[in-house]
Formats: structure tokens, C-alpha cells, sequence
């Protein structure tokens, strides 16, 4: 089951930004807190007094930049995103063969969620409601279809649409219940896995 806070961190790409918090240093300070905090309860027990104290901020500091608790957690979603979507975007830049850009995208995504406070305690806390999983599922699964399909005509192929959804699902299952094998952790052996195992089905779903 995909756990919530991945739900929190993924689901919230769509959400646009009502201030600039990249140029504001206090702003970050701010967020920073606010990643430790939620890595250590939980977005769902996350407080604004809470994090005020971790940043070492007064609260007036805080509420002049997020009036409300929601628009402090959205600011942490957008940028954590935001940061998520760019490595990933990153190993896809990096390889001219669609091919191989998938499985380096994988690569990317896990190496992100394993090094990343709040999705490193994705398998120790409830897991998230069905239907908020299947409708992240979804939009993973488009995202990979759309990247495997690239500028060919038409929609993507059944067995394109088909490959892209074990994909997603893998990489959430993954991230929620990391396996002992391979070993996740051992980048060489990630690798290994996403090229051995991920590239030819995109070979043969092309």
C-alpha cells in the first residue's frame, strides 16, 4: 500500500506557488524545520508551534509567510516536489535513448525517496487511503506512458500504457516496502536491476 506521506510529497506537483520561498532565505529556514518535523511525526501531526521551534523563528515570522497551517504544508509539499520532479527530470535529460531514460529515471526516483527525511519513513506509519493511491497511481502511470511514448502519434500503446503501470506501481511499492532484494541501498545493484529488469520491458512494449 502506498503510504500517505508519498501521497503528501507526489500528489502535490500540481500545486502552484503563491510566493517565492526559493529567494527568501527565512522562508527556507522556515520549510527546512518544517521537513525534519514531518520526517519525525507525520504531515498529519505537523504544527506551525512545532515547527516555529525547530526554525527558532517567532510565530508572527511564520504567519506573515503561511497564515495557515495548510499553506505551510503545501509550501513544503511544492517545494519537495519541486525537488523530486527535477532529479528525475535530470536523469531523463541525461541519456539520448528513451529506452534507457526510464529506467534512469527510476534510478533517480528511488535514489531521491531513500535519501529524502519524510519518504525514508514511508513503510513505519498507516498506510494511504485506496483511493488516493489509485489516483496517484494514475498520474504516474500517465507521466511514465507519455515519457515512453515521446512524439510518436496517437496515444500510447496498450503495452506501453501496460508497462508504465507496473512501473509506477513498483516504484511505490518499492518506496513503501523496500526489498532485500535487490538491495536498494547498493547503488551499483539499483542500477543493475533497472537495466537488466526495466529497460527490455520498454524494449518490448515499443
Amino acid at each position: 500500500m502506498i503510504d500517505a506521506e508519498l501521497i503528501e510529497i507526489v500528489g502535490g506537483a500540481s500545486t502552484g506557488a503563491s510566493v517565492d520561498e526559493a529567494a527568501d532565505r527565512t522562508s527556507q529556514r522556515i520549510l527546512d524545520a518544517a521537513l525534519h518535523e514531518a520526517a519525525s511525526v507525520g504531515l498529519q501531526r505537523l504544527t506551525v508551534e512545532d515547527v516555529v521551534r525547530r526554525a527558532g523563528v517567532s510565530r508572527m515570522t511564520a504567519y506573515r509567510r503561511y497564515p495557515r497551517r495548510d499553506d505551510l504544508v503545501q509550501a513544503l509539499v511544492r517545494r519537495e516536489t519541486q525537488r523530486f520532479l527535477a532529479s528525475v527530470a535530470d536523469a531523463i535529460e541525461a541519456v539520448e535513448d528513451p529506452h534507457e531514460g526510464v529506467a534512469e529515471a527510476f534510478i533517480a526516483a528511488v535514489s531521491f525517496a531513500r535519501e529524502h527525511p519524510m519518504l525514508r519513513r514511508a513503510g513505519q506509519v498507516e498506510p494511504a487511503p485506496t483511493d488516493d493511491s489509485a489516483e496517484l497511481l494514475k498520474m504516474g502511470s500517465a507521466f511514465i506512458a507519455n515519457y515512453i511514448h515521446g512524439e510518436s502519434p496517437g496515444a500510447p500503446s496498450q503495452p506501453v500504457r501496460w508497462v508504465a503501470d507496473v512501473f509506477a506501481r513498483l516504484f511505490f511499492t518499492y518506496i513503501s516496502i523496500p526489498p532485500s532484494d535487490p538491495d536498494f541501498g547498493d547503488d551499483a545493484e539499483l542500477r543493475r536491476f533497472a537495466h537488466d529488469v526495466l529497460t527490455p520491458m520498454v524494449e518490448r512494449a515499443i
